[in-house]
């Protein structure tokens, strides 16, 4: 491994998770599983976490409201197709009584014009 860069004479013990530079032991800032070389390089990793937090925070609450876009895309859908099914099986009543008033109109005619016929 290489030198410390703070003491040029030791050998580095790890390196800066942030800027890579290689730390002894005395001058290591070790923080949970990541060792760095100096405070501010600690808090630019503090930073940075807070930061993928907040992204990944964001990208569930978008998530989430894709999926609530699709539902009430998918219930509208199934509301309109329920719709035009009713208003068809009305309409459809409807329309038969018409054919059937056309029919009895066109029959009683035909009885009719067989009487004068006759």
């Amino acid at each position: 491994m290489a030198n410390c860069f703070y003491h040029e004479d030791r050998e580095a013990a790890a390196r800066c998770a942030v800027c890579g530079k290689g730390v002894c032991e005395e001058c290591m800032i070790i923080d949970g599983e990541y060792s760095y070389c100096s405070e501010e390089c600690k808090a630019k990793a503090a930073s940075a976490i807070d930061r993928s937090n907040d992204v990944l925070t964001e990208k569930k609450k978008t998530g989430n409201a894709k999926l609530v876009r699709k539902l009430i895309y998918i219930f509208a859908v199934l509301l309109a197709a329920a719709a035009a099914y009713f208003y068809f099986n009305q309409n459809q009543s409807n329309a038969d009584k018409s054919v059937k008033q056309i029919k009895n109109g066109f029959n009683n005619s035909i009885k009719e014009a067989k009487k004068l016929v006759r």
